[in-house]
């Protein structure tokens, strides 16, 4: 029996140029804003998925760090903001656990525990976009990645 090996491109675009953070690189190599921002809208629409799930698991005594729960994006990533540190400063006790020793709170992981519960629903189509993203890259400049110096 013999086993064949298929060298060349990927029928996957993402696969093609590197994953999302080389895509990300190489956009920002190239300076093309349009689909940095075009990859950050991806980002940030996956993030918000998320925010009512952590939202239904935070604890709430006052609603003060449940309102202050919101999405933000970079081109490589989506990530959840809980608290700020002028009003809300305790979102990362609350959240990890606080203290050594006797004294020690333990803390709630809503976050963390919002993401397994929504990544059903962002996972097919974060790489949608993402995978439309590389398409449109591939065809405006022509090649799958960028490799040098940055502009």
């Amino acid at each position: 029996m013999t086993t064949s090996i298929k060298i060349g491109r990927s029928k996957d675009p993402l696969i093609r140029v590197g994953g999302i953070s080389a895509m990300a690189t190489s956009l920002r190599k190239i300076g093309d804003e349009e689909l940095r921002k075009e990859m950050k809208t991806v980002s940030k629409t996956a993030a918000q998925k998320i925010v009512p799930y952590a939202k239904a698991r935070v604890p709430v005594d006052s609603g003060v760090l449940q309102r202050s729960i919101k999405a933000g994006a970079t081109a490589r990533y989506g990530k959840i903001i809980a608290g700020t540190p002028s009003k809300v400063s305790y979102a990362r006790a609350v959240h990890s656990g606080y203290g050594k020793g006797r004294k020690r709170i333990k803390g709630t992981p809503f976050i963390r525990k919002a993401i397994p519960e929504a990544w059903g629903e962002i996972k097919n189509e974060y790489i949608k976009g993402m995978n439309r993203i590389a398409k449109s890259f591939e065809s405006k400049h022509g090649v799958s990645r960028v490799y040098g110096r940055y502009r």
